[in-house]
């Protein structure tokens, strides 16, 4: 049997090749990873810029129609916007009847710790929200979420406190860390 050996004198040679053309791969890669996300950022920047160039010509030509009216014509609302200014001017009275009746709603081991109406800043004719945060400490034995349901059931069958609104529901409930109660978010919509 004839077996032939090869050997090769410069394979040392290709083997710095190699790593020197690895390495210049990895420079490339990331001199187009940078170059990639700088291109992003800026594109972002230029998305955001040709966005407000839209809304501030839109408010300048609102401005312009307003500044053309003359002084003695009135604004005349529509319908809908009537019967929205209409709700808006009874929330006052509204209001104090709901923030009234809440602690009697209340169960006595639970604490609101925030209020928030229109968190999300809608405007309009649209649905505005009332978001309670609050806390309920459970006595020994007592199960935390079904008082927390059970305050949400009551939220939600009040004639004073569910009027106006088509729907009261849990959020979220989460176990403080002491273990003898729960935290809740209720949104009123």
């Amino acid at each position: 049997m004839n077996t032939v050996f090869a050997i090769n004198f410069r394979r040392e040679a290709f083997q710095r090749e190699q790593a020197k053309t690895r390495r210049r791969a990895a420079v490339l890669g990331l001199w187009v990873l940078y170059f990639g996300a700088l291109g992003v950022v800026l594109g972002l920047y230029g998305l955001n810029t040709s966005a407000l160039g839209q809304r501030v010509r839109i408010v300048e030509r609102q401005i312009e129609r307003l500044r053309q009216r003359p002084a003695g014509e009135a604004w005349r609302p529509g319908q809908a916007e009537a019967s929205a200014i209409e709700q808006h001017l009874r929330d006052p009275r509204l209001w104090c009847d709901r923030l009234a009746r809440l602690p009697l709603v209340l169960p006595a081991n639970a604490r609101v710790l925030s209020l928030e109406l229109n968190p999300d800043n809608v405007s309009g004719n649209a649905d505005v929200k009332l978001v309670i945060t609050g806390e309920l400490r459970a006595g020994a034995g007592q199960d935390r979420v079904q008082q927390v349901m059970g305050f949400v059931n009551r939220l939600s069958r009040d004639s004073v406190f569910a009027a106006g609104y088509r729907n009261v529901r849990l959020v979220s409930t989460r176990a403080l860390a002491e273990g003898s109660g729960a935290e809740f978010v209720v949104e009123c919509r």
